[in-house]
């Protein structure tokens, strides 16, 4: 039985590609929370703007 040589053009490209998804799901995982929470924000703001008019009349 021959031993067959690791390819080591391939192994490279593997690793990175892990790592580049890994890096981009935890950059979406954070910024998607952060938009989220200023939208959350936001919308309380509105919700209490509306509240003010409607206190006013």
């Amino acid at each position: 039985m021959s031993k067959k040589e690791p390819n080591k053009f391939i192994v490279p490209i593997v690793i990175a590609g892990i790592t580049a998804g890994f890096f981009i799901s935890a950059y979406k995982f954070v910024f998607a929370r952060a938009k989220q929470a200023h939208k959350q924000v936001k919308r309380d703001y509105s919700v209490d703007k509306s509240q003010e008019h409607q206190n006013e009349k």
